[in-house]
């Protein structure tokens, strides 16, 4: 489904070089010249401080989407929350963290799916101060039934983004197998050209497209892992991380180039530069948090086209 674009986390702002760790792509590395720097194997390791791993990996809860964050809050009390829509939860990261600060670990399973027809929408956003000789006539947000309000700001997941300057337009798809919701939607059937009024902008919906879509319900769980920044560090590196037991002194070598820069080599790899290779590496590419000399580390790991 569309979305919305987002804007970068918080970690992305501050430490753009570490985000390439969970993909193991090379963007954020040296731009080696054309040939010499595709044929080579480069490592970089970044310090992990505890503030950069909960920004990388949890999620504020008053940063949850619309749609997810009441059923995140809910498993977050001891119960497990439920969403019901076309919208998932749309949970971010797979941790989320309260002011406490305490860490969670979010599961979701989808325990019910039915088909219903979508209705799907483009929506612009314009200035109501923005026209002449005034805005054409539209229909206020609080009067529509809440069920397309809340559809509304499931598909934006932060209600501020309509006030962002020339916020690019979006999608929204209503969709609802209640046959009573789709009689009272404004949207359900197709309603081209509707214009509604929130809070100093336009919004204006362009009917693009009927589709049969499926509509879950999705349970949400929650589990504590710590209690503390630092804590929460060691559970995902315990969890998601790597940790390099007595490396040897040429292995140590590589590793000491890596910090805060980079160590590159072109195949065959030295004996000790395969070794960490290995030891970071993993089935998705390379393990975002590697642990060298009791220290935590952001990991990248760019390998040959």
């Amino acid at each position: 489904m569309s979305r919305p674009p987002r804007g970068p986390s918080r970690r992305q702002v501050a430490l753009l070089t570490a985000t390439a760790s969970l993909t193991g792509l090379s963007g954020c590395l040296t731009d080696y010249s054309a040939d010499d720097g595709r044929s080579r194997t480069v490592l970089r390791l970044d310090e992990a401080s505890p503030v950069g791993v909960s920004n990388e990996f949890s999620t504020p809860v008053d940063a949850v989407g619309h749609a997810g964050r009441a059923a995140v809050r809910t498993a977050i009390g001891g119960e497990e929350g439920t969403v019901d829509g076309y919208y998932g939860p749309d949970v971010s990261a797979p941790y989320v963290v309260t002011d406490d600060p305490e860490y969670y670990r979010i599961a979701t399973e989808t325990v019910r799916s039915v088909s219903a027809p979508g209705y799907a929408y483009t929506v612009a956003v314009d200035d109501l101060d923005s026209f002449l000789f005034g805005p054409p006539q539209s229909t206020s947000f609080a009067e529509l039934p809440a069920h397309d309000r809340d559809t509304v700001l499931d598909a934006l997941g932060d209600a501020s983004l309509v006030h962002a300057p020339h916020y690019p337009p979006f999608e929204v798809t209503f969709a609802y197998p209640s046959a009573e919701r789709r009689e009272r939607s404004r949207f359900v059937p197709e309603n081209d050209g509707q214009r509604v009024a929130w809070d100093g902008e336009l919004l204006r919906f362009s009917f693009e497209e009927e589709r049969s879509v499926e509509v879950r319900t999705v349970a949400v769980r929650a589990d504590r892992v710590a209690s503390s920044q630092r804590g929460f560090r060691e559970a995902v590196g315990e969890e998601r991380g790597r940790s390099l037991d007595n490396p040897t002194e040429d292995q140590r070598a590589v590793l000491d180039a890596a910090i805060d820069s980079e160590h590159a080599e072109a195949p065959p790899l030295s004996d000790p530069f395969a070794a960490v290779v290995d030891a970071v590496s993993t089935d998705d590419g390379v393990a975002p948090l590697v642990r060298y000399d009791g220290d935590w580390y952001f990991a990248q790991l760019a390998r040959p086209d």
